[in-house]
């Protein structure tokens, strides 16, 4: 036990030591300053913050995200809880108790940075370097030949991480070991290109949490873990590594059995992907009519194939608990308030009788008298005609879409076949129905998560047409106004393109 108090104290001290950074950026933001749309310090206090972490002032840039003596501690900082991010300013807050634990601190603020230094879809390319790279410095490989071991540990990994590593600090095709170590250098885990005590404890971590690989041997439990955080189509591609090339209906049986005892996110992970198999698996479903927990997504699942009654109103509200359960699950309690609410409302949770009905609707009854739901004044612009929008923040990717095609009197969402897409810095969203690849289920995501305070931007592509959709305000719902409504614009009938945002039927805020 003493040994494990000393490297634990030594531990802590380390990571104090590499949190050191992250401090001194909390004690310069204080009681607030302003950031920009990005969230990060504005380019005009990048030399009063450079002169607070000892670090040489940059030049002229387009934003301190892009400083990454600046950036990797103040990303840190938010992570750790050491600054909290509004709209439009930052400002300092206390750590204690088991909060403030800095070793546990410390490799919150490193995951943090490799998600925030991974461009693939998954935010996993920087971490599944550095653990390779973690991997090697522990084997004890010197220096002049890390590189090509690292090569050779990607290769062990899961193919979609190991081919994520070329996204990973803004790179495009290499394999940027060199970054790799430079960001664990800069975090105390790495000195000259060996591992230090923190290194080795971090080494540790990401080994302990580094997933089984999805093979047809894995077990239908352990691989219901892995694909409930996952994106739908990513959770359906490592599925059918799992399913191989026994026959569905066999291996889609053993999945909604292990689904029957699982949480609400896997259980749901689980019918999603066995709904992607179609008929072929409609003996599965059949048999989960006598389970408790699936009986209702069988029903549903047989229903859309025209055998049984479907679900009454009993069972409909005990899956609008569940999928709320699982909403939760992956983003929190905003996304399963706005699921519930496009559902039909917490009533419809009350005195459901799922075992989750009476702690979530709580959940939800108090996320609904504390937060705000918030209004985004969106600018949509394909020059020279623009419009100004107030879109409530709950609304999905696909809802903006049809609310693009009505502020500029295009064909009708059902009429015009072109894909569509949109971009969020880098990162794609489109409609499932067109199986575009890297690109995630504009469905699954809100406005408020893309467009998280103004200033932010992304492109909406469909066809040969391109808008930018800016996001100039964020303002508090007025209860006389019906949303989706537009302010202003170029060129424009302002009654007509109402009436048709109106007829979207959209939710209200």
């Amino acid at each position: 036990m003493a040994r494990v108090l000393r490297v634990t104290s030594e531990l802590s001290t380390l990571a104090s030591h590499a949190l050191a950074p992250a401090v001194k950026l909390a004690a310069w933001v204080g009681k607030g300053r302003q950031i920009t749309a990005k969230g990060v310090p504005r380019p005009a206090d990048l030399p009063a913050v450079a002169a607070v972490l000892g670090v040489k002032s940059p030049g002229k840039v387009r934003s301190a995200a892009d400083v990454a003596s600046i950036h990797w501690p103040w990303v840190a900082a938010e992570a750790a809880g050491l600054i909290d991010l509004g709209v439009t300013s930052a400002v300092a807050r206390s750590v204690d108790g088991d909060d403030g634990d800095p070793a546990r601190l410390w490799l919150t603020g490193l995951d943090a940075v490799l998600r925030a230094e991974s461009h693939d879809r998954n935010r996993r390319g920087a971490l599944t370097l550095c653990r390779a790279v973690l991997a090697v410095l522990a084997a004890g490989w010197p220096p002049d030949k890390v590189e090509p071991a690292v090569r050779d540990v990607l290769d062990e990994y899961e193919p979609v991480d190991a081919a994520a590593v070329s996204q990973a600090f803004r790179q495009t095709g290499a394999v940027p070991v060199d970054s790799a170590v430079a960001l664990l250098t800069a975090f105390g885990a790495v000195e000259d290109v060996r591992l230090t005590p923190l290194g080795e404890w971090a080494h540790e971590r990401f080994e302990e949490r580094a997933p089984e690989a999805v093979t047809p041997a894995l077990r239908a439990g352990v691989l219901l873990t892995r694909l409930a955080p996952l994106p739908v189509d990513e959770a359906w591609r490592q599925a059918l590594r799992w399913f191989g090339d026994r026959r569905p209906v066999d291996r889609a049986a053993r999945l909604l059995h292990a689904a029957e005892f699982a949480a609400p996110v896997e259980r749901v992970a689980a019918v999603d992907v066995v709904a992607g198999f179609g008929d072929a698996v409609l003996p599965a479903w059949r048999n989960a009519l006598r389970q408790r927990n699936l009986r209702p997504h069988a029903l549903a699942a047989l229903a859309d194939w025209g055998q049984g009654p479907g679900v009454d109103e009993a069972q409909r509200r005990w899956l609008v608990t569940e999928y709320a359960l699982s909403a939760r699950a992956k983003g929190g309690i905003e996304d399963a308030y706005h699921y519930v609410r496009d559902s039909g409302g917490l009533g419809v949770v009350a005195g459901g009788d799922h075992p989750g009905a009476g702690e979530l609707h709580e959940a939800l009854a108090r996320f609904a008298a504390s937060a705000r739901i918030r209004v985004h004044q969106l600018k949509i612009t394909r020059s020279p005609s623009w419009r100004r929008v107030l879109v409530p923040a709950g609304v999905t990717l696909g809802a903006l879409h049809e609310i693009v095609h009505a502020v500029f009197d295009w064909a009708s969402v059902e009429t015009d076949p072109d894909v569509h897409a949109f971009d969020a810095d880098g990162v794609r969203y489109a409609d499932p129905f067109h199986g575009l690849a890297d690109h995630r289920d504009e469905h699954e995501i809100r406005l408020s998560s893309v467009l998280p305070r103004p200033g932010t931007s992304l492109r909406y592509l469909h066809g040969a047409r391109e808008c930018g959709i800016a996001c100039e305000r964020i303002v508090d719902p007025d209860s006389t106004v019906r949303y989706p409504v537009c302010v202003a614009g170029h060129d424009y009938d302002e009654d007509e393109l109402n009436r048709r945002l109106a007829g979207l039927g959209i939710t209200q805020p």
